[in-house]
């Protein structure tokens, strides 16, 4: 009887110690806690960006709103890098918003590794010409090239058209007149979520596709006064939890 005692309070005891354990991966996980959100803001010099501000202010929205808790880097030239980059590892999804940077060896490093991490995340507008050290990045990790013979710019779009998905739930139709991208042939994993229309033709505006067994997801709107558009932030919110979500297995 004292055996059969002493191997239940041991059994009871280690059935404890399971339930303390997975409580603590459950506390810990992305679905338990605010999503940690990285926003990398590097168009600041671009006059109809200014992502300093504007990613400030979404962070704002996005920690007020959807109780996510963000951290905002910023590109300092003197160094040619982000300031605190090491925080995009920490970061369960990040928001992208660069311009043509150069980011230095330790810099370019932590880029690579985070998008290579298997980690979603959101890319604005000039990210897909983001790095110019990394000059295939648009093709290899966004699934589209960016520009072509005829430039980067296809002109002012007249109209807007979504597919239905979950990134658009909760939003209103778009409308801008501001310009939109000129891309090449998508990769065939790219599931186009939008496309613009003007004189010159149709391009895709927005996509999803899951790289290194994370989903992304490419806005490739992004001027100031759209992002302060309610639809806008929605969008990025709706997209920071779809890429933050595990890949289905098939």
């Amino acid at each position: 009887m004292q055996h059969l005692t002493r191997r239940s309070l041991v059994l009871g005891s280690f059935a404890l110690a399971l339930c303390l354990v997975a409580s603590t991966f459950a506390a810990d996980s992305p679905t338990q806690r605010p999503l940690r959100v990285c926003l990398v803001s590097g168009s600041q010099d671009s006059k109809p960006y200014s992502t300093d501000d504007s990613l400030a202010a979404l962070a704002r929205y996005l920690e007020t709103e959807h109780k996510m808790t963000c951290t905002l880097l910023t590109w300092d030239a003197a160094s040619a890098g982000f300031k605190g980059i090491e925080k995009l590892l920490e970061a369960d999804a990040a928001v992208f918003f660069v311009r043509r940077k150069t980011p230095n060896a330790h810099n370019l490093e932590v880029l690579r590794r985070f998008f290579a991490s298997g980690k979603g995340f959101v890319a604005l507008r000039s990210t897909s010409h983001a790095w110019e050290n990394w000059p295939n990045f648009d093709v290899e990790v966004l699934g589209a090239k960016y520009g072509g013979a005829k430039g980067g710019n296809f002109g002012n779009v007249d109209k807007l058209t979504r597919k239905p998905h979950p990134i658009w739930v909760g939003t209103e139709d778009f409308n801008t007149k501001c310009d939109i991208y000129r891309y090449g042939p998508v990769a065939l994993d790219v599931q186009v979520l939008m496309e613009g229309e003007n004189k010159n033709g149709v391009m895709p505006v927005a996509w999803t596709r899951v790289h290194r067994g994370a989903r992304l997801f490419h806005f490739a709107l992004g001027y100031a006064n759209d992002m302060e558009s309610p639809s806008f932030r929605r969008t990025v919110a709706n997209g920071l939890r779809w890429v933050s979500e595990k890949v289905s297995e098939k």
